[in-house]
């Protein structure tokens, strides 16, 4: 079974869920991915964080129900997971712009989510250059994220974030340089399931690890690999949207467990003619 059928099918495990007691385990075993995995891709494929389509069709089926039937707020509120009217009505108004009693009047405007449903988009103007290449381990130093784990789904977020506050700190890293492959700036994300380790800025080194930083060894793994150019961050999104949604449905790799790196080139990362590289950890299909 392809992968965007098993995304299909755990699309309908979310339909058959909507009442809270979705597991977040058994949905990514069902899309044939790591919770990690799951969690990163969604919002490249559906534009979307995946706890936000859930919660977007969980209301748009209480709208449903609210303005169709005569059941009590508190009623629907319990039939999709949410144990008190007012958190309840918070999330509702947050996606439809209405209370749930308002939600029943005339003429009230509501918002419909559909269902998902994934395909493989083959547009053919635009080919992906990419390479495959086997990489031994290497052991990096750097700058951990919130010195530690964040969740995945902020991790967009919080990236520009944690940049505009270690930038200064950034040229401490490159010092360890000591002509260990891959020579660089390196972006790491070490995946565990519904968490990540990520060192945005390192770089592989011999060098002892300083006071006020990290070390890790990524383990050896095979590659593919994405040349990508132009600012940060827009650029590096609109590559890893095209190797999520268009390369890898059609490439006859999957997505590997393991350790994604980025490699930025440029130091001026914001620059038009910025170059970085993407290092997809991948297996045969």
């Amino acid at each position: 079974m392809s992968q965007l059928e098993n995304l299909n099918r755990a699309m309908g495990y979310v339909e058959e869920h909507l009442d809270g007691t979705l597991d977040l385990k058994e949905l990514s075993r069902i899309a044939g991915c790591s919770q990690y995995q799951l969690q990163r891709m969604f919002p490249y494929l559906a534009g979307v964080t995946l706890s936000e389509y859930v919660r977007r069709r969980a209301m748009t089926s209480a709208a449903y129900d609210l303005a169709s039937t005569d059941a009590k707020v508190i009623d629907v509120a319990l039939r999709y997971g949410y144990d008190s009217p007012t958190s309840f009505s918070r999330a509702f108004r947050s996606v439809h712009g209405a209370s749930p009693s308002e939600a029943r009047l005339p003429g009230t405007t509501l918002k419909l989510h559909p269902r998902l449903a994934f395909t493989l988009s083959v547009k053919g103007e635009e080919a992906m250059d990419y390479k495959i290449i086997e990489q031994p381990s290497f052991r990096v130093v750097g700058i951990p994220s919130d010195n530690g784990t964040w969740d995945v789904e902020s991790a967009g977020a919080k990236a520009t974030e944690y940049w505009a506050k270690i930038g200064a700190d950034v040229h401490k890293v490159l010092s360890l340089m000591d002509g260990s492959e891959p020579a660089g700036l390196l972006g790491v994300q070490f995946c565990d399931d519904g968490e990540f380790d990520c060192y945005m800025a390192c770089v592989a080194t011999g060098q002892p690890c300083p006071e006020g930083m990290g070390e890790r060894v990524v383990e050896a793994a095979t590659y593919a690999v994405f040349e990508c150019v132009g600012p940060m961050p827009d650029a590096m999104n609109e590559l890893w949207h095209r190797i999520l949604a268009e390369w890898l449905p059609a490439s006859g790799y999957q997505w590997a467990s393991g350790t994604d790196v980025e490699r930025y080139f440029t130091p001026a990362m914001t620059a038009p003619d910025s170059k970085s590289e993407v290092w997809l950890p991948v297996v045969k299909a």
